[in-house]
């Protein structure tokens, strides 16, 4: 299916956030899901223009939307920044981690040398044993933080994308993937797996952090 574009609109009768992209081949429960998942959470954009945030939610059963997110250096009307645009396929689980894994070969070198070190064996057992238990409490999330760098935010994204993808084979492997956010500024209703900046973890998150 074609990629479904979402981004904001400044001009005409629609202004504000809205589907750019035709929206046909999708059913309307279907373009729902997409909506109210697609952005990652948080406010405070501004603060992070030309950040990128990639975002492994599940649709249904087999389904999974993949939004790849970026913040914009576009304006509202009133002058705000932080504008965000998502582009989201939709695939099968089996094609999503297929997707996952090509690009964990695409990283700069020096950025894949660090991706390959994380985690480090110590941060292995404890993620292993955080994750096992949060897979039957709904809200429960793992949260993986550092200092955040725009061109150094790649090692999180790298390193959560590797974590989904040995988590779906060493727990989850009947049943699809780990769902995941590799940057977001809130970690409320988010995603079981959720990279955060080191500045914006609150007491809401402590308990369930883990520094990389």
């Amino acid at each position: 299916m074609d990629t479904l574009i979402i981004e904001y609109r400044t001009e005409g009768r629609e202004r504000g956030y809205g589907f750019t992209s035709p929206i046909r081949a999708y059913d309307e429960e279907t373009l729902k899901r997409i909506w109210r998942s697609a952005m990652p959470r948080g406010n405070g954009w501004a603060d992070y223009v030309g950040a990128r945030s990639l975002k492994c939610f599940p649709l249904d059963e087999r389904r999974y939307a993949l939004s790849e997110v970026t913040v914009t250096d576009q304006q509202d009307e009133s002058g705000r920044r932080g504008i965000r645009r998502a582009e989201v396929r939709v695939m099968v689980a089996e094609a999503c981690a297929a997707y996952l894994r090509h690009r964990l070969l695409e990283y700069p070198a020096d950025i894949a040398r660090e991706i390959d070190r994380l985690p480090t064996v110590g941060q292995w057992g404890t993620i292993v044993s955080r994750m096992m238990p949060l897979l039957g409490k709904k809200q429960r999330q793992l949260v993986l933080t550092r200092a955040y760098g725009h061109d150094r935010w790649q090692i999180m994204e790298g390193v959560i994308v590797k974590l989904a993808l040995a988590l779906q084979v060493g727990i989850r492997r009947q049943q699809g993937l780990v769902p995941f956010t590799t940057l977001v500024l809130d970690a409320r209703e988010e995603m079981r797996l959720i990279g955060m900046p080191e500045a914006r973890v609150t007491s809401l998150s402590l308990d369930d952090t883990l520094f990389i």
